[in-house]
């Protein structure tokens, strides 16, 4: 069932103020980002240079404007900041309003919303240092059940449906990690990837993770095959899998999938 918020705003209002409150969770997740996998705290100290350790000033933390501003560099000693910083941000502006033209002004797309932060955090995390953290994937897994548990008016899917796709996504992904530790004897799939697949089990039920895998697999081997050919990478490189993942969750949220269920 979906459930709408009162005072239905236009789809024009509704789409603007679903990108500056994406710009804004973009902005956090730019610190989620950098900090949380380094156990570093997520609120103290205010963000700063990462050359000359300044405190970058209040009006440099508007997001997107302020990297444009600004030229992209610290104003005290002119190193450049990454543009990964305001591409998360339009990344995060974009899909927010993305879930609101599918699911209109509803809780469903709070749930997405949020769901779709989480996704853009650890893909980013999952580039950079090939992990996934617990708090994401682990976290979120046991959010969802926990409202689907309640019954919250809006959430997506009941508490069986969660629980079920739980259990098949975390099992099926399990299994082929064990399946390829036991034929190589190199670790595969990483166990970050197994909980986010029980996270996305929960959020969609079973057919999320069938797309979700399917969609990921597809992509994770075209990356592949393209990392060999072009750029004569070994058979055995490391490639973070959780992007692919995201992916594959995002094609089932924005409902790229439904010709696969009619």
């Amino acid at each position: 069932m979906m459930l709408s918020w009162p005072l239905e705003p236009s789809p024009a209002i509704r789409f603007v103020l679903l990108f500056v409150v994406g710009l804004c969770v973009g902005s956090f997740l730019n610190v989620v980002i950098i900090r949380l996998p380094r156990g570093r705290s997520l609120l103290k100290p205010s963000s700063r240079c990462g050359f000359c350790r300044s405190s970058i000033p209040t009006w440099m933390n508007i997001p997107v404007l302020s990297f444009l501003f600004s030229g992209g560099t610290c104003a005290r000693c002119g190193t450049a900041f990454s543009a990964r910083y305001p591409a998360i941000e339009l990344l995060t502006a974009i899909l927010f309003s993305a879930v609101g033209a599918v699911y209109g002004w509803s809780v469903q797309t709070l749930f997405f919303c949020l769901f779709s932060a989480s996704l853009i955090a650890m893909t980013f995390i999952d580039l950079e240092l090939r992990i996934i953290p617990d708090q994401i994937s682990l976290g979120g897994w046991l959010v969802a059940l926990l409202l689907s548990a309640l019954n919250i008016p809006g959430y997506p899917i009941d508490f069986f449906s969660a629980l079920m796709g739980s259990i098949s996504g975390y099992l099926t992904f399990w299994l082929v990690s064990r399946a390829f530790l036991a034929v190589t004897q190199e670790e595969g799939l990483g166990g970050g990837d197994v909980k986010l697949m029980g996270f996305i089990g929960a959020v969609f039920g079973w057919k999320g993770v069938l797309t979700t895998i399917l969609v990921g697999n597809i992509l994770g081997a075209l990356v592949g095959v393209i990392s060999i050919l072009i750029y004569k990478k070994s058979k055995r490189s490391p490639i973070p899998f959780g992007p692919f993942l995201a992916i594959g969750a995002l094609v089932h949220l924005f409902q790229l999938d439904l010709m696969w269920w009619i």
